[in-house]
Formats: C-alpha cells, sequence, structure tokens
C-alpha cells in the first residue's frame, strides 16, 4: 500500500464511513476507490481522472488535496514539466526623426499663449492683493443660564435594592426539559444537546457546526453527549443517524432514522 493510500484509508476509517458510502456521497465508483487506497494506480482511467478522484476524495474526507496529488506523483514517478522562458529581446533604437516645420511652428504658439496667460494670471493676484476687504465683528450670543435643580424631597423613602440572581445552567451534556426552559435566560437563542443512544455498540460519526464553524468533527461513543450553543443556526451531520438524538432548548428534534443511515440535520429548519 502507497503512502496517499494509507492517509486515504485512515482518514475514511476514522471517520466511520464505509467504501460503499464514500462511493455513493463522492459518485466515484468503489472499485476505483480502492485502486487509490490500494496504490493500485494501473486500474485507473488515466492520470487526469486519478487527479481528479484524489481531488474529490480528498475533499470529502477533509483532507489537503494539493498535498495528496504531490504524493501520487512521486508514486508515479511523474515530475513537473521545465519551462522555457524566451530570452528577452533587445530594446529597438529609433532612429533620429527630423522634426517638421509645422511641428516646430505649432510648439513655439503653446509656448507664446503659455506665457501670456502666466502673466494675466500674476496680474489679477496682483491687483486682487491690494482690495481691502472688511471684516466685520461677530459677537457671539449670550448663553443661557443652566436651569437650577429642585432639591430634593426630604424624608423621602429609600429605594429597596432588587436582588439580582445570575442564570444557571445545568451540566454540559443534560437535556433541557420543555417545562424548565423557559425559566432559564440562556446567553445565545440556540442551546443544543446531541447525545448516543447508551444501548448502541458502536456510536456515531458527527460533524456539528454552530454559526457557520465547525466545531466537533469525530466519532461520539454510546451513551456519550456534547452540549453547544449557537447565535445564528446549528447543523448536526451523523454518519449513523439511528442512534443520535438532537435536543434543541429542550425538546428533541432529531432523529427519525435507520441505524447506519446518514442524515444531516439544521436549526432553524431549512
Amino acid at each position: 500500500m502507497s503512502q496517499l493510500g494509507e492517509r486515504l484509508q485512515e482518514a475514511r476509517e476514522g471517520q466511520g464511513i464505509s467504501l460503499s458510502q464514500a462511493s455513493v456521497e463522492t459518485r466515484i465508483l468503489q472499485r476505483y476507490l480502492v485502486a487509490l487506497e490500494d496504490g493500485d494506480y494501473q486500474h485507473l482511467p488515466g492520470d487526469v481522472y486519478a487527479r481528479g478522484f484524489i481531488r474529490n476524495y480528498a475533499n470529502y474526507l477533509g483532507l489537503p488535496a494539493e498535498e495528496l496529488i504531490d504524493l501520487y506523483r512521486r508514486d508515479r514517478g511523474i515530475s513537473e514539466p521545465i519551462r522555457v522562458v524566451p530570452a528577452t529581446s533587445s530594446p529597438r533604437i529609433r532612429g533620429l526623426v527630423v522634426p517638421s516645420f509645422f511641428g516646430v511652428f505649432f510648439v513655439v504658439l503653446v509656448l507664446i499663449g503659455g506665457s501670456y496667460l502666466l502673466l494675466s494670471a500674476l496680474n489679477l493676484v496682483g491687483d486682487s492683493s491690494q482690495a481691502q476687504v472688511a471684516i466685520q465683528p461677530t459677537i457671539a450670543p449670550t448663553p443661557r443660564p443652566l436651569p437650577t435643580p429642585a432639591p430634593e424631597p426630604t424624608g423621602a423613602p429609600a429605594l429597596a435594592a432588587v436582588p439580582t440572581t445570575p442564570p444557571t445552567f445545568g451540566p454540559v451534556g443534560a437535556a433541557l426539559s420543555p417545562t424548565t426552559a423557559p425559566t432559564q435566560q440562556l446567553d445565545a437563542p440556540i442551546v443544543a444537546v446531541v447525545s448516543i443512544d447508551p444501548a448502541d455498540a458502536t456510536g456515531s460519526w458527527l460533524e456539528i457546526k454552530t454559526d457557520g464553524q465547525s466545531v466537533f468533527r469525530k466519532v461520539l461513543g454510546p451513551g456519550q453527549t456534547v452540549q453547544y450553543r449557537a447565535q445564528r443556526d446549528f447543523y448536526v451531520r451523523a454518519g449513523n443517524a439511528g442512534v443520535v438524538s438532537v435536543v434543541i432548548n429542550g425538546q428533541k428534534q432529531c432523529c427519525a432514522a435507520n441505524p447506519g443511515e446518514v442524515m444531516t440535520f439544521t436549526w432553524p429548519p431549512q
């Protein structure tokens, strides 16, 4: 088995994905996936197709595609083609151009016109600098007196301090009941609890995202529970949805599925 095949197989088995499931979700024939993991490249349709299979399979498993393609090239003994860069050509030397009579005459006219405009502008500036501009003094308005605050009445009863109690939350992984959820002040509008059936023997591979950010991506064992909070949206993808339970704000929302079935759940529902 090649180094490329070992990395692909290790990533797939670590996520609890079978070859048949990967073939369906990547739309790559199962025999091609087996050939990639075994390093049996002669059974692939061609070099271009092999690179495309590696790129799609790597993106599906969350691996760096370019790094795996480099491993494939090393296994096949393919090197980068040598690029031939043409030498830069020597700059062309322009010949001496003799200016024409009309060109010289036009340049002289432009210089004379520019000099005349410059002298006219200087004369206008000198005349305007001699004019005196009368400056009228401005008087600032008198500010109004500030209102005097009324004296506080004596003998008024003091206001009783209202004790404030910070909101409390249950331990991570504890399911929230519908009767207690409205009385708790949550710091996020979405509180999600994901748990695995204790009677299950294998668990399930999970990918969890909160507000578009991936926060969990591995196998959750039987009887284990995780809890996350989100401001906008919550996303779960389960490889064995039949043993997964998702509770949103104290109410179960997912998953009614068969064991081994892959299911994606989002909140709010789309």
